[in-house]
């Protein structure tokens, strides 16, 4: 009897991981999907006149650092009424380039969040230091992290400028914050 219920257990959770692991398969082909369209957007620009994006460059002399730049590029949708009768518009892509040091330290990000909802999908990363490149991705859905490249184990360990940076990622839901962050920055910027 012992033997049956162990058993019957065992193929219950092994049903229950095969259904998770292809929604998640399924969750990933639609992310590399939507990625893949917003950058075939943001490249041929499908309309003359003005992209919907929104540049923030910055430059300054950090004490210990030296120079430091970063340069964000907001992409969003066109602004439509809402509800309420405003005028609103949806992030969907967002690039931050920082550098350090004339460029020996820097961090790439690309986010990417679904342009009807809002809701975080992807983040990508290239953490620089002199020649040595990292990539991290973040598989997100419905605002948790259903995916890490490389895993989590695999981040450097240090706390130093090995780091993942922007403001110091130590976790994969760090990431989700700063697209908040990003998502806060973007309001602000369009409303000015």
């Amino acid at each position: 009897m012992k033997k049956s219920i162990f058993l019957l257990m065992a193929l219950v959770v092994s049903a229950v991981n095969v259904v998770v692991a292809q929604n998640h398969d399924k969750r990933m082909a639609q992310i590399r999907q939507a990625y893949a369209d917003r950058l075939a957007i943001m490249q041929n620009k499908p309309y003359d006149g003005p992209f919907n994006e929104i540049g923030v460059d910055v430059a300054q002399n950090l004490p210990g650092t030296g120079v430091y730049e970063r340069h964000d590029k907001y992409y969003f949708t066109q602004e439509q009424y809402s509800a309420d009768g405003s005028l609103d518009s949806q992030l969907y892509f967002v690039t931050s380039k920082e550098t350090y040091a004339h460029g020996m330290h820097g961090y790439y990000w690309e986010f990417l969040w679904d342009s009807m909802e809002g809701d975080p999908m992807f983040a990508y990363l290239v953490r620089q230091e002199g020649d040595t490149k990292q990539e991290y991705r973040f598989y997100f859905e419905k605002g948790k992290v259903i995916k890490v490249v490389p895993e989590l184990k695999q981040w450097p360990k240090e706390k130093s400028m090995e780091t993942l940076h922007p403001d110091v990622i130590d976790k994969p839901a760090d990431v989700l914050k700063l697209m908040k962050d990003k998502q806060a920055m973007f309001k602000m910027l369009l409303n000015k």
